[in-house]
């Protein structure tokens, strides 16, 4: 149900100029692996999402980008499934794919690994 929510979400906001997104899923990897057993923990980190932007989103210019890109890193090693990825590259037609995708992300930005492969 997250998936089409999100894949609804994303057609209307390009019918409105937006660009196409996505924060649920590591949002939901995240409370899983925290621990969360049902949609209260979704809906509980929402609201202290909404809190933490009305109370705090001032300070929030004062935290240094290297230590949110250390925040990132660090979600992303825990998030990945490394052993899916080794999987994956094993298999020559998902890793003609997987590999020139993977690469242009790293070195050249996300939008122009994505819009490669397309």
């Amino acid at each position: 149900m997250e998936l089409v929510g999100q894949g609804i979400a994303n057609i209307a906001s390009a019918l409105f100029g937006g660009i196409s997104v996505t924060g649920t899923i590591a949002r939901t990897a995240t409370n899983i692996r925290a621990g969360a057993r049902s949609q209260l923990s979704g809906m509980l980190h929402a609201v202290f999402l909404l809190l933490f932007m009305i109370v705090a989103a001032p300070l929030a210019g004062y935290i240094p980008l290297s230590a949110l890109a250390g925040v990132l890193v660090v979600v992303c090693w825990y998030m990945a499934e490394k052993e899916e990825f080794v999987h994956l590259v094993t298999d020559w037609r998902a890793a003609a794919v997987l590999i020139p995708t993977f690469a242009l992300t790293v070195f050249e930005d996300l939008t122009f690994g994505i819009i490669s492969d397309a």
